[in-house]
């Protein structure tokens, strides 16, 4: 839909920010971590927002971003039932992205706990709901995973190649793949 919006900042507070496009002021809700990086009001240089464009049956609102990051963690808050775009952009402002996906990997639920407006259960939630996707992407970010994307590569099915690359070993990546192959 709208992947990113530029222009000059009107207004700016903790949690909104008014962008002028042209002849056109968005009202843009922003987590604190955006606030801390935009430049000063009346500034002639533009501003980048990533944004994101919620519908609900009450209202239709922007959030946006100062990175790319950024969004994605609004994105992927908003994945896990009963997180909604308030409580994300709360935890956004509350944490790094790093952190929470480190805290859902090795299922830390004492580190999000502590995220204001996160507790016990809406943790275990979390962790529940995202440590697939966040243990999925750390795979697919290492050299078991780049081993896998070349076999899929290759015409091995995805899960054939899981489980071959998880029974040989090779200290390099092209012997990994080797010895991968060797099992085909």
């Amino acid at each position: 839909m709208i992947e990113w919006m530029e222009g000059k900042i009107a207004q700016k507070e903790p949690t909104n920010l008014v962008l002028e496009t042209g002849s056109i002021a968005f009202n843009i809700h922003i987590p604190l971590s955006t606030y801390e990086k935009l430049g000063e009001i009346g500034s002639k240089e533009k501003v980048l927002i990533h944004v994101d464009f919620n519908f609900t049956n009450e209202q239709v609102s922007l959030f946006g971003f100062k990175t790319p990051g950024e969004r994605t963690f609004f994105r992927d808050l908003l994945l896990v039932q009963g997180i909604g775009p308030q409580t994300a952009i709360r935890m956004i402002s509350s944490t790094s992205f790093e952190l929470f996906k480190s805290a859902i990997v090795n299922e830390d639920d004492k580190v999000l706990a502590s995220i204001k407006g996160i507790g016990g259960k809406r943790a275990q939630k979390l962790i529940f709901e995202l440590k697939n996707r966040y243990k999925e992407e750390k795979i697919q970010n290492s050299m078991e995973g780049n081993a896998i994307q070349a076999l899929v590569g290759l015409g091995i099915a995805p899960k054939k190649a899981r489980d071959i690359v998880s029974q040989v070993s090779g200290k390099t990546l092209e012997e990994l793949i080797k010895n991968a192959l060797k099992k085909v």
